[in-house]
């Protein structure tokens, strides 16, 4: 079994060579599932905004293995299971299975207390509602308005508010009993060893980016996190370990 991670593509439809380029790098990584854990799109306003090229992007993603996850982001948790379906596409809060957990990753950012109160008010059925019955230009808007000032807040924070918080990722891979833990949304990709296994992060992207391989036999796991571009993937760092044993061995 061959699982694919890959996140924070931030498409956006006024850069239809970016989603090309995706499309180009991931038609090279053969897998059996696709878990695409977050920020696939840039701001979703709503299913009513969905471009031609983000349809196809998503028809793409749905055919591309047996089986296709999608993980909302802070960026497209807008997109509705019912439209995803469409495109073979699963929605799922997060993907755990008894051996590794995949979620979108802002959620072990706890120290960014801003964006958490935020992301609270805006996850509320009540406020959803409100933003969708707006005209869908006054939801463009809005959503360039957040951006921006998204844009300014980071430029001017302590760079660890925005990383994830160690005593989270040892919380949320004790909870699920999970020896791997794999998430986006910081931008900084690596495999961190954590308390109780390892912890790998994906990339944002431009024309390519970094992905994790999740390759499961009968007895041996080896998680790798691999440079993804038109080119094919390169593997940059490998870890194994024996089914059923919580201690993981680099291999590269």
């Amino acid at each position: 079994m061959r699982r694919l991670v890959v996140s924070d593509f931030h498409l956006d439809p006024s850069d239809p060579a970016r989603y090309r380029a995706v499309m180009e790098a991931l038609s090279h990584c053969v897998c059996d599932q696709l878990i695409l854990a977050g920020d696939v799109f840039e701001a979703w306003v709503g299913d009513d905004g969905g471009a031609d090229i983000d349809r196809e992007f998503l028809e793409f993603c749905g055919g591309h293995s047996d089986d296709a996850l999608f993980i909302h982001g802070n960026r497209d948790f807008l997109i509705s299971e019912q439209y995803l379906n469409e495109f073979k596409i699963r929605l799922v809060d997060r993907y755990a299975t008894d051996e590794f957990i995949v979620i979108h990753g802002d959620e072990l950012c706890t120290l960014d207390h801003a964006y958490q109160t935020f992301k609270q008010e805006v996850r509320q059925p009540a406020w959803i509602k409100q933003f969708l019955e707006k005209p869908l230009s006054e939801r463009q808007a809005i959503a360039e308005g957040l951006r921006q000032a998204s844009r300014e807040s980071q430029a001017n924070r302590p760079e660890a508010i925005g990383d994830a918080v160690d005593s989270e990722i040892d919380l949320w891979m004790r909870n699920f009993g999970a020896t791997l833990m794999i998430h986006g949304h910081t931008h900084r990709p690596a495999i961190h060893q954590a308390k109780t296994g390892l912890r790998a992060v994906t990339s944002d992207w431009n024309s390519s980016g970094i992905g994790v391989f999740i390759d499961t036999s009968d007895s041996i796991q080896t998680v790798s996190l691999a440079h993804i571009s038109d080119k094919g993937s390169t593997t940059a760092e490998q870890w194994s370990r024996q089914i059923g044993t919580p201690e993981w061995k680099r291999n590269s």
